[in-house]
């Protein structure tokens, strides 16, 4: 039978294994130079409520506050983190939270894939700052002060004219555009400010209209009641540390140490019933922690006693100027004034509310006191650390001196080396025992 060849197969096709997908990074937007900004607003407010531009009243510097009809005006408070705390803020947009809530969770994901193809990444923004402004409430009176105080530093005797009180808004509207749109679309704004015109104006009634003046005397109690309510609450730990406690801390005149002293009477002729005090050479023994005991002998009153022991417990260092208990207050009264003064009142009044202000007489007397504490404290530093640094000074000069005597003797020794000829190298090497010297042989002979 014939043998046959079985065709071979045909090669199976492999087929091409698919490739990953490659993802593309999508381009980052470009920063905008008006980025959204991080606030916190106060809750139930009006929907007429906006942000308005008003001049401060510290230093004439358009601010930025938040004006609501029914509630008054607010300062915007900075917040923000240290700089070298790399922090930011991812904001996005309020619609991302509604989908979620109200889709299921795939819907969800599938409305967020479609916002991030539609803006780029989900309609968010990222900032370059962990900043934030808090919305907190400002006094009406502080706002309207540079319109009721005088224009230049006046006297405590000078006296201003009396003005009605539409002149004084007119001088409010003048001060700023946003002033005049206020009071023109809300009337119950006219209302408040009457109300704090008169809380720190004198008054006068020419016919049917009333005239006010300011009066430094009403201004400086309302914001006493301020600052006393401010002390009441309680100064933030920052402003406690620097202002009170460190002005109030009594410098460290000396130091009292922790030994025992032994003092022993070395005269044997004082009779034991004498009652009369006597002059003789005592032994003073000083006994420390570190075991070590130090003699002195001195010149001391006795009394009948041959020996006696007394510690340094028993003298208690009293500080040099003991603080009165009504000090503190009246330094944080003082304190919450000048932080008031300085961020609310214009420049023209703080002379003003200086002269009629509380008497702070009891306290500038301490603080003298402390101030002259500190200064002889210092003066003993000075000297202490003079000394300090003259025995380190000597000490270092005798440490020096030391190193250049080796160092004289270790240059002449390799002079001396280099000097040296061969053959005296050769024979320092060579083996002299039981040689005699050569200056034996010029020996006198003993007769």
């Amino acid at each position: 039978m014939a043998r046959t060849r079985s065709k071979p197969k045909a090669a199976a096709t492999k087929e091409p294994t698919p490739e990953p997908p490659q993802f593309t990074a999508k381009p980052l937007p470009p920063s905008t130079s008006k980025p959204p900004n991080v606030f916190v607003l106060p809750r139930d407010t009006s929907s007429e409520s906006r942000i308005v531009s008003i001049d401060n009243p510290a230093n004439g510097a358009p601010s930025r506050y938040y004006f609501c009809p029914s509630k008054g005006f607010y300062e915007f408070t900075r917040i923000a983190a240290p700089k070298k705390d790399c922090k930011s803020w991812l904001i996005t947009p309020d619609n991302a939270s509604d989908d979620a809530s109200k889709d299921g969770p795939g819907e969800a994901v599938t409305a967020a894939n479609d916002t991030d193809t539609a803006a780029g990444l989900g309609g968010g923004y990222l900032t370059n700052k962990a900043d934030m402004f808090l919305a907190t409430p400002v006094d009406l009176l502080f706002l309207i002060l540079p319109a009721l105080a005088p224009k230049t530093s006046a006297k405590q005797g000078d006296k201003q004219f009396f003005l009605s009180f539409e002149d004084h808004l007119d001088k409010l509207a003048s001060l700023s555009r946003q002033w005049k749109v206020l009071l023109s679309q809300h009337s119950n704004l006219k209302d408040k400010v009457e109300r704090r015109v008169a809380a720190v104006c004198d008054t006068v009634t020419a016919g049917d209209e009333t005239m006010y003046r300011l009066s430094t005397e009403k201004l400086s109690r309302v914001l006493t009641r301020k600052a006393e309510r401010m002390c009441t609450q309680g100064l933030p730990p920052s402003i406690e540390e620097r202002f009170i406690k460190t002005a109030l801390e009594v410098p460290v005149m000396n130091v009292l140490r922790s030994d025992t002293f032994t003092a022993t009477s070395t005269s044997a002729d004082i009779p034991a019933t004498t009652e009369s005090q006597t002059t003789t050479a005592s032994t003073l023994t000083r006994t420390e922690s570190d075991s070590s005991t130090t003699t002195i002998t001195i010149e001391s009153q006795t009394t009948a006693a041959t020996s006696f022991t007394s510690t340094t417990d028993d003298l208690v260092a009293k500080p040099a100027i003991q603080t009165p208990p009504e000090i503190p207050h009246l330094l944080r009264l003082r304190t919450s004034l000048t932080y008031l003064s300085s961020s609310y009142l214009p420049p023209t009044l703080h002379s003003l509310i200086t002269s009629s202000g509380p008497d702070f007489t009891t306290l500038d007397i301490h603080l003298a006191a402390l101030q002259k504490l500190r200064a002889e404290a210092l003066a003993l530093r000075s000297i202490s650390d003079n000394i300090s640094r003259k025995r380190g000074h000597d000490d270092d000069e005798g440490a020096a001196m030391e190193r250049e005597e080796k160092k004289r003797k270790k240059e002449d020794e390799e002079k001396k080396k280099k000097s040296e000829s061969r053959a005296v190298k050769q024979l320092k090497k060579a083996d002299t025992t039981g040689m005699r010297k050569l200056s034996s042989f010029f020996v006198k002979k003993a007769k």
